[in-house]
């Protein structure tokens, strides 16, 4: 089905580029942003919910967390509560995003129209922790997804980027796996701009029935009883990803706070040679550190090797 699909998109791509014009969408007031306790007001007056891990009321130093795709910003509790144990001067503060499971709007749930609203609402979430903690040293954390947001919204060439005095980028997606075939590729390209709102599967894009994101644990299996798992995403969205992934070497080139890169040996989606390649292009006098888990998953903070990971990432912030 996917590769009758794909064909009917090629015979109709001509017709795409004879006709196809950009729309621009006229711009509606909007509330200023503003953080509560448990919900923020984002750059146009969107409202997401968040979490947060908060063991001292004036904290050190405050992680910044962006999930993953198909997450939620309690995917940092392991982090979160790892703090409250042993670092007690830091706090995590974690947005859920726009257009995964927990996004207010169903509609928009597995959608999303540009890739700049994430990275807006990114750096606005962040710029109102940085508020409220005026004194705390802040660290932006990206996990998968997460780590491309965080990457692009740090990039220089963006006015007025928000306080981040380090950066921490957990499983990165450093480029398109080897392994995708280029037709599924064009399938989700063209059908981005054809049929932006038609959905897949990531396991249909993927080609994959069971992808290990832990040793114990496939993603299908981690998902099954999670309130937000969202089953399948539109071309766009998938699309307006890969474009950050491919864009991703270019943005570490500008990167000029310490970074720590966690990764894992058995990732599906990032070979250790592919975080080491996408490494090499942070700035030389940008300092860069790795840290490799070989016998864990995507899902580090979640996977065997958890306690050393944490422990890992404790020490280096402890070390800023």
């Amino acid at each position: 089905m996917i590769r009758r699909a794909a064909s009917r998109l090629a015979l109709l791509l001509p017709l795409l580029l004879a006709h196809c014009a950009s729309i621009s969408a006229v711009p509606s007031p909007s509330a200023a942003p503003v953080l509560d306790d448990r919900h923020f007001t984002t750059f146009d007056g969107e409202r997401f919910t968040y979490r947060r891990w908060l063991p001292e009321p004036d904290p050190k130093l405050v992680v910044v967390g962006f999930h993953g795709i198909d997450g939620a910003a309690d995917d940092y509790r392991n982090i979160g509560e790892h703090f409250e144990r042993h670092h007690r001067g830091a706090a995590v503060y974690a947005p859920n995003l726009r257009g995964q499971g927990y996004d207010p709007k169903p509609s928009r749930r597995g959608d999303i129209r540009r890739a700049d609203d994430w990275i807006r609402d990114a750096r606005t979430f962040s710029r109102l922790v940085a508020e409220r903690h005026p004194r705390a040293t802040l660290v932006w954390c990206g996990e998968s997804m997460g780590s491309l947001i965080a990457l692009h919204a740090l990039a220089p060439e963006r006015a007025a980027a928000p306080r981040c005095e380090a950066l921490v980028l957990a499983s990165p997606v450093t480029k398109i796996p080897e392994g995708l075939p280029a037709w599924r590729l064009f399938l989700l390209r063209t059908g981005a701009v054809l049929f932006p709102r038609a959905r897949i599967s990531l396991e249909a894009l993927g080609g994959q029935d069971a992808v290990h994101v832990t040793h114990d644990a496939t993603h299908q299996d981690q998902v099954a009883h999670n309130a937000y798992h969202v089953p399948d995403f539109t071309f766009r969205l998938l699309s307006k990803l890969s474009g950050l992934i491919e864009s991703a070497p270019r943005q570490a080139a500008g990167v000029t706070v310490p970074t720590l890169i966690l990764h894992a040996g058995k990732d599906v989606f990032s070979t250790p040679d592919d975080v080491a390649s996408f490494a090499a292009h942070f700035p030389r006098d940008t300092p860069v550190t790795r840290r490799l888990y070989p016998d864990s998953h995507h899902l580090l903070f979640y996977d065997r090797d958890r306690e050393s990971v944490l422990a890992d990432l404790t020490a280096w912030l402890r070390g800023l």
